[in-house]
């Protein structure tokens, strides 16, 4: 399957040529006509400049996904994808750390700013304390601990 666009045929009469729909969507002259002749394949910019050139039509209208009997590969997003791209990706909750008492890793790395492996290493490094539970082992951290990292970092 593969994504295809219905621009080029709502472009007609609005713009003298396929240069000037690219300048408008924002991409370059070479991209949109490989697009046209499908060597190209449609991506966010694509999609995000097609949305504000034709802000009358809705995703269904510009886009849609069309069988390709020539190659058997996946499209490579899924259908709610060009939605999320032009709305934008939700942003990363914050956790509620205080009504917490044992952190998980996941958390103590948004805490410190750190890569999750990085919090694992520091653990296993015994530099920072972690709690092993439940039948897998997961590592949960105190809020206390990890505040105590942290003024030991500081004062280094």
């Amino acid at each position: 399957m593969k994504l295809k666009t219905r621009v080029f045929e709502l472009s007609n009469g609005k713009y003298k040529n396929l240069s000037e729909l690219a300048h408008a969507i924002g991409i370059a002259p070479s991209q949109i006509y490989r697009v046209r002749q499908g060597k190209r394949n449609i991506n966010e910019k694509f999609i995000i400049g097609a949305m504000k050139v034709f802000p009358g039509h809705g995703l269904d209208d510009l886009f849609y996904v069309a069988p390709d009997e020539s190659d058997d590969r996946r499209l490579g997003m899924s259908r709610e994808r060009p939605r999320q791209i032009v709305k934008g990706s939700p942003a990363p909750q914050e956790p509620a750390l205080s009504s917490k008492a044992m952190l998980t890793i996941r958390e103590v790395a948004q805490l410190l700013n750190l890569h999750i492996n990085t919090v694992r290493r520091l653990s296993n490094k015994g530099m920072l304390k972690a709690y092993r539970i439940g039948s897998r082992g997961d590592r949960r951290f105190r809020r206390e601990d990890v505040d105590g990292f942290l003024k030991e970092r500081e004062i280094e």
